[in-house]
């Protein structure tokens, strides 16, 4: 080791210990790699460093042009290795963003996925449902093109004005201008004309006995309530902040940011780790770098005055700021608190709790015998009632937490009708998809079932030359969790008071329940489908466009043939209806 050491070179780059197996187990990133690492070998360390070092039988270094490059190569390798003495701190975080896209005639996207190639994106913002709800409303009441545009004639948002008219005109580029400053004053908070509108469709809705109507706008209203909160800090401006702190003890780290959207905090986001042998600073640069690696840059991003000296100002440049100020102090102050009261939180968990969820993956890796420590676990099942409505079901669940934002349902229509081609089906499409993008598979899949549904996903695997354990959780005759069927298909029957079987069976009850409503959804959606939808060549646009041309369905199965040609284009779509029409009046 020592002539390892002694030979390295005295520049900026990355460098990568690893263990007697050859893995990477940590990886770090230097200005001066020679100095230091070699600060690792000729110094006292504390307990958690001196058993990382202890661990090194090996050492590879990647040489860079400058410490910025380095600070990025340093989160890909992390990201890509998941070293046993690293820690991603915030793996894949998305958070939803409205975007209005960058086009002759712009549409409004909703994405968890920001792209700056947009003209414009609005967030992050509080949840899903409030961003969707949101964007719904924004097109009601500012729109732009709702349609695919050119389309010879309006479309039929356009006749309910949520429509641009991009359908079957030229559109003023004004008319965009306008709509696009009336969303940028809904969000910077500077326009009542957004709420009063609401309102006014409201008691509209209300007056003609819409109730549900009525209260989906109110239930809309309460969604925007975010923007006019009472705050704790007021900045008086329209700009965008975001407010990083941690705070630390002997066994945890809590890192936590606000992030302020003109002027006003509009969401929380906070990770804790175990505190081992990384440095609080280089764990907090990690954190920073995590979240803009797919997040929108603010006007300015606040940290404390004792990380300056930090490489961040490298990447973000004139965005880092300090307390400087009083504003800054408080709210600088408050993140603080939020990660005291993260802490305090953690550990009246474990307190209640035998062993940390870091612990019980340790322990999982141990009683499976699997080659990784299992951060990334996928579990898969499907659900059906005599064949019908199939529908697959994969939760994630990362460092022990589920990931809600990765679960996934799957629509299975196939000819076959065994669960072995249904799963065979599911993992296929599931990890087709990321042959080439190894950082986003798991360490460990989990099939609901036994021999049967692991040869199915061994099979896939085979199929795509995927090496990924796989496990299966067997039930009783009392669809309870009854023990496990290992990477060499042998059962193991775990104490079903210990906390590795308690968590399997919350894994194996979350894809259960997943399933189930994903299947009860698509059961409940078929019992109130419209007739005209079991008609191929008829879809949710033209059931809409038919509604809106004919007062009742009867007047339209009454139509002519060439009447309702106008609408469907096809003579065997009209054809299709016409004996739809028959079938309804025998049924009567």
């Amino acid at each position: 080791m020592e002539n390892i050491v002694k030979n390295l070179p005295e520049k900026p780059g990355c460098y990568l210990y690893k263990n007697k197996d050859n893995k990477i187990i940590y990886v770090g990133k230097a200005k001066n790699l020679k100095k230091r690492v070699s600060s690792y070998f000729n110094k006292a360390h504390n307990f958690k460093t001196t058993q990382l070092v202890r661990d090194i039988v090996d050492i590879e270094t990647i040489v860079t042009d400058n410490e910025k490059e380095s600070l990025i190569l340093e989160q890909n390798l992390i990201k890509k290795y998941r070293p046993r003495y690293n820690i991603v701190l915030n793996d894949d975080k998305k958070y939803p963003y409205i975007a209005i896209t960058k086009e002759k005639d712009p549409v409004y996207v909703y994405t968890r996925n920001f792209d700056n190639k947009n003209q414009i994106s609005f967030g992050p913002l509080p949840d899903g449902t409030s961003a969707r709800n949101i964007l719904k409303t924004l097109e009601r009441i500012y729109p732009l093109r709702r349609c695919k545009g050119n389309l010879g004639k309006p479309c039929i948002h356009f006749h309910i004005d949520q429509c641009s008219g991009a359908c079957f005109r030229e559109v003023d580029p004004k008319f965009y201008d306008d709509q696009i400053n009336n969303v940028k004053n809904f969000f910077n908070r500077t326009n009542e004309d957004f709420k009063n509108k609401l309102e006014e469709k409201m008691f509209i809705a209300s007056d003609n006995l819409q109730f549900e109507e009525a209260q989906r706008i109110k239930d809309i209203i309460s969604h925007l309530n975010f923007s006019v909160t009472e705050q704790f800090v007021d900045f008086n401006d329209n700009l965008n902040r975001d407010v990083f702190n941690f705070f630390e003890t002997e066994e945890y780290i809590a890192y936590v940011v606000l992030f302020y959207r003109s002027g006003k905090l509009i969401l929380k986001d906070q990770i804790i780790v175990k505190n081992k042998s990384q440095d609080p600073k280089a764990l907090f640069e990690n954190f920073i770098m995590q979240i803009y690696a797919k997040n929108m840059l603010p006007d300015f991003i606040v940290i404390p005055k004792e990380l300056e000296n930090t490489s961040l100002k490298l990447l973000f440049k004139d965005k880092i700021t300090y307390g400087n100020d009083e504003g800054n102090l408080k709210v600088l102050e408050l993140a603080k608190n939020n990660a005291k009261e993260f802490i305090r939180q953690e550990e009246m968990y474990k307190s209640q709790k035998s062993i940390s969820k870091e612990e019980l993956l340790d322990k999982l890796q141990k009683t499976l015998k699997l080659p990784k420590y299992p951060y990334h676990i996928e579990m898969f099942d499907v659900a059906n009632i005599l064949d019908e409505f199939v529908t697959g079901a994969m939760v994630v669940f990362k460092g022990g937490q589920p990931s809600f934002n990765d679960f996934r349902k799957y629509n299975i229509i196939i000819d076959e009708k065994g669960d072995f081609q249904r799963m065979q089906n599911m993992i296929y499409r599931r990890y087709q998809k990321d042959l080439n993008q190894e950082i986003n598979l798991p360490d460990l899949i989990i099939m609901d079932g036994g021999k049967i549904q692991v040869h199915a996903a061994k099979s896939q695997l085979e199929l795509l030359d995927l090496d990924i354990p796989i496990i299966g959780l067997v039930k009783n005759d009392k669809h309870k969790t009854e023990y496990i069927l290992d990477t060499n298909e042998q059962e193991i029957r775990l104490d079903k008071s210990s906390e590795e079987f308690k968590f399997l069976e919350l894994v194996q009850n979350r894809v259960h329940n997943y399933a189930i409503s994903s299947f009860r959804k698509k059961q409940a959606k078929s019992f109130s489908k419209d007739d005209l939808s079991s008609i191929k060549g008829i879809g949710e646009k033209m059931i809409i466009k038919i509604n809106h041309s004919y007062p009742s369905r009867n007047d339209f199965y009454n139509a002519s043939h060439e009447e309702i040609k106008k609408i469907v284009k096809k003579d065997e779509i009209v054809l299709a209806i016409k004996e739809l029409k028959n079938k309804l009046e025998i049924k009567k």
